[in-house]
């Protein structure tokens, strides 16, 4: 036999190799690494498509040629095809795409060329590199790297004061404007955060973590970079994209720790990169994306901890805990399922290591108490400002009358769901009050988390198509939500991956947090207290247990299940591409 290897192999191998060391990289430093990609992605554009300018397309069009040569060298080795053959197909790639980016230069909506040099990149380098080593970090690289292109353009497409909550607006230094976004300019201005009773500006009883972050990143724009300071307010949404994007990593390092592995991980991680939740936040200027990707971080963290009990993983669960608390108070709902998973590993090692253990708790609390509880207790003793203050939003329009809480939350008339869109009670030209405000919890929940409250066919002109795809992607949504509740009420009743502790923490999880969203609904009878900004863990809850479920089956020759397996792949598929349509339409 002739043992010897042919040139053309070897650069197949040698590349194979470079983009294996790249993966190992990737997947060392995940967190990192995103951001660079958020980065380097958003500052062209400084956060706005309508920054873009002339020179972009051009920079685009050179990366593009440089990517692909790689590709096609790369692709050609691998068939065995030499030059020039290679230049002759690398020379026709860039002489066919220069026009198109030629185009986007002057005319044209640019928003469109990001989308489609993205996917094609992605989609190029996946299929052109595709090894079978590495072959769940390749198929992990496309889901996300689709998923950050739909988000990436979500942002672009965005402002800082479209499609957003309570954000008010950036102030002057000579006055003190309300809304998160009035919260970080003054912040910006003072080098503080506001030193009186905060009761009286709207937004400022949250705890300052995030406003102060956005605060330092403008500055850094601003002054460093030398970013006027309109586009380096708008340049401060690459951090909710990171943010986002932390979300969808820590869900995956979940799926994995419960050893999800084929179509058992890439159904759930597909249906969490691209649910519509997780786009809409990529683009929110507000608390929430970063109190979220710190509490997943500390389930991830207690999730470790339960496997090895550590000092060192405690203390990654506290500073996990304590600066999702810094960012919104409310993030200490994880702490009710944490103690549990503490309390149950104690008493299991009461005779063994209890004191161990003691010392493990007294060193939590010591750090996650003083930086989550800091900010309201400095309230309570200065201006005695109640722990848990909720600012009042007074006699709304949308305030729910006229109907029990017992009545709305056992109310599924079908007129409810004629509109998959929020329902909203507006009043006509004459001042007459027409539809009606949406009332039942679930309901709302199941349309917001789709479509925000900000998202209905005024955003489509009424286009008939859109409209049917919206209606699709909606009752899709649906399905794969009923599919996962039921996937977690047949996990605890049967064995899975996950052992009984494990199942009941991602459990009262997601109750604590659904439990905490029908008592704020009671509580304040608006239609934004139902808005499931307040629930967004709960996809990736639900993903988890549909994962386990399809893991029983994984190995499975049966036809059933090969069935049931591609009707959820075809699923998840089916609502990524939906979700990304109606999303990077409505920025178009």
């Amino acid at each position: 036999m002739n043992n010897t290897t042919s040139p053309s192999n070897n650069k197949t191998i040698k590349s194979q190799g470079a983009i294996q060391k790249l993966f190992g990289i990737l997947a060392a430093h995940p967190y990192i690494s995103m951001f660079a990609a958020c980065f380097i992605c958003t500052l062209p554009f400084f956060g706005d498509i309508s920054y873009i300018t002339p020179t972009v397309p051009i920079i685009m069009y050179f990366i593009f040629c440089i990517s692909a040569s790689c590709i096609i060298t790369n692709s050609c080795n691998k068939r065995h095809i030499k030059n020039p053959l290679q230049l002759i197909f690398i020379i026709a790639a860039v002489t066919v795409t220069a026009p198109i980016f030629m185009y986007f230069r002057h005319y044209g909506n640019r928003m469109l060329l990001i989308f489609f040099y993205g996917i094609i990149l992605t989609s190029a380098f996946y299929y052109s590199f595709y090894s079978k080593k590495p072959e769940r970090q390749f198929n992990v690289f496309l889901i996300m790297g689709l998923s950050f292109v739909i988000k990436l353009c979500y942002v672009l497409g965005t402002t800082v004061y479209n499609r957003q909550h309570d954000i008010g607006r950036f102030g002057t230094s000579n006055e003190i404007a309300e809304g998160h976004m009035g919260y970080i300019s003054y912040i910006f201005y003072n080098h503080h955060i506001y030193d009186g009773d905060y009761r009286q500006y709207f937004q400022y009883c949250h705890p300052p973590l995030h406003h102060t972050i956005c605060a330092l990143w403008i500055g850094f724009a601003n002054k460093i970079l030398h970013i006027d300071l309109e586009k380096a307010t708008e340049f401060a949404q690459v951090l909710p994209l990171f943010y986002s994007m932390t979300i969808i990593i820590t869900a995956y390092k979940i799926f994995r720790y419960f050893k999800l592995e084929g179509s058992s991980l890439y159904i759930p991680l597909i249906i969490t990169a691209f649910h519509p939740c997780f786009t809409f936040l990529s683009g929110l200027m507000n608390n929430d994306a970063l109190a979220w990707a710190f509490t997943m971080a500390a389930v991830l963290c207690t999730l470790k901890w339960y496997k090895e009990p550590t000092l060192g993983n405690i203390m990654r669960i506290s500073l996990c805990m304590g600066l999702s608390m810094m960012s919104k108070l409310s993030a200490a709902l994880a702490a009710f399922p944490i103690a549990v998973v503490f309390l149950t590993v104690f008493l299991r090692n009461l005779k063994t290591s209890w004191k161990k253990l003691t010392g493990q708790f007294a060193a939590f609390l010591a750090v996650c108490f003083p930086l989550g509880m800091w900010f309201p207790i400095r309230g309570l003793i200065r201006w005695g400002i109640p722990l848990t203050y909720v600012q009042p939003l007074g006699d709304l329009p949308q305030r729910i009358k006229g109907i029990t809480f017992l009545q709305r939350i056992t109310d599924f008339s079908f007129k409810q769901v004629r509109n998959v869109y929020e329902n909203w009670l507006w009043f006509d030209e004459a001042g007459e009050p027409q539809g009606f405000n949406e009332h039942n919890p679930l309901i709302a929940i199941l349309k917001n988390s789709i479509f925000s409250e900000f998202i209905n066919g005024n955003n489509f002109n009424y286009d008939r198509t859109m409209l049917a795809i919206c209606q699709i992607l909606f009752w899709l949504g649906v399905a794969l939500a009923a599919a996962a509740f039921a996937a977690m009420i047949f996990c605890l009743c049967r064995k899975c991956s996950a052992d009984k502790v494990e199942k009941i923490f991602i459990v009262l999880f997601h109750l604590t947090l659904v439990i905490n969203l029908y008592i704020l609904s009671k509580n304040y009878p608006l239609v934004c207290s139902m808005n499931f900004r307040y629930l967004m863990p709960t996809v990736i809850t639900g993903a988890i247990f549909l994962g386990l479920y399809l893991l029983r089956f994984e190995n499975s020759k049966k036809r059933s299940v090969s069935m049931l397996k591609t009707s959820f792949t075809a699923s998840a598929i089916t609502f990524a591409v939906l979700s990304s349509v109606v999303y990077l339409v409505v920025v178009l």
